[in-house]
């Protein structure tokens, strides 16, 4: 197994379970558009890319508009009922605090979405590097997010391992030549997602650690 001097998180799926935000939230938006008695498509695929991009695939003739609707109702569902770490999670973090490694995070959140969802939870002081939606012109699956986080910390890609639960995380890694996780404890469909490492627990990520 590599040792790697950076680890970058994605999110919702890996740190955080947040799928039912995720999903409430959304069919709350899309409804509150569309009608009540309106039948949504499987909106999976929604996980693992920006809000405007979901938004765009379905069909919304303003999409960022759209997306701050939903944003809205992320934060009025966070707040009804917060997501929660995933088992293992904060003691992994612990241990991965006292390594020579750096921890990075890489998601789709907006900043706003990162500073009220996340760091709100005092969760931030782990991370040296955060890369939000905000922060670049195209998100995951493109490369510009890891890209960002590379020139911000000055990182060589093959000192970069990037942990997310998605294809398009592994896409957005892949694209910028940078070894990729494909955490299964948050994946809606890991099935068919080409990865550099498949992990079954936080806890194995401590063997990429310097």
């Amino acid at each position: 197994m590599k040792a790697y001097s950076h680890l970058v998180f994605d999110i919702d799926g890996t740190l955080i379970d947040t799928v039912k935000i995720h999903m409430i939230s959304l069919e709350r938006t899309l409804k509150k558009y569309w009608g009540a008695d309106a039948k949504l498509p499987d909106l999976r695929f929604s996980f693992g890319i920006p809000g405007t991009a979901t938004m765009e695939t379905l069909g919304f003739a303003d999409p960022a508009e759209a997306h701050r609707e939903w944003e809205k109702e992320y934060l009025a569902c966070a707040k009804e009922a917060p997501g929660q770490l995933f088992p293992g999670m904060k003691e992994t973090l612990e241990k991965l605090k006292g390594t020579k490694t750096a921890m990075g995070i890489i998601t789709s959140k907006t900043r706003s979405e990162y500073e009220e969802d996340f760091r709100g939870r005092g969760l931030g002081e782990y991370f040296t590097c955060v890369v939000t939606s905000t922060d670049t012109e195209r998100g995951k699956p493109f490369p510009e997010p890891m890209l960002e986080y590379l020139k911000q910390t000055g990182a060589k890609p093959g000192e970069v391992l990037y942990l997310g639960d998605s294809v398009h995380d592994m896409a957005c890694a892949r694209a910028a030549g940078v070894d990729h996780a494909l955490v299964l404890w948050g994946s809606l469909m890991p099935e068919g997602i080409e990865a550099t490492y498949r992990l079954e627990k936080p806890e194995e990520i401590l063997g990429f650690t310097l």
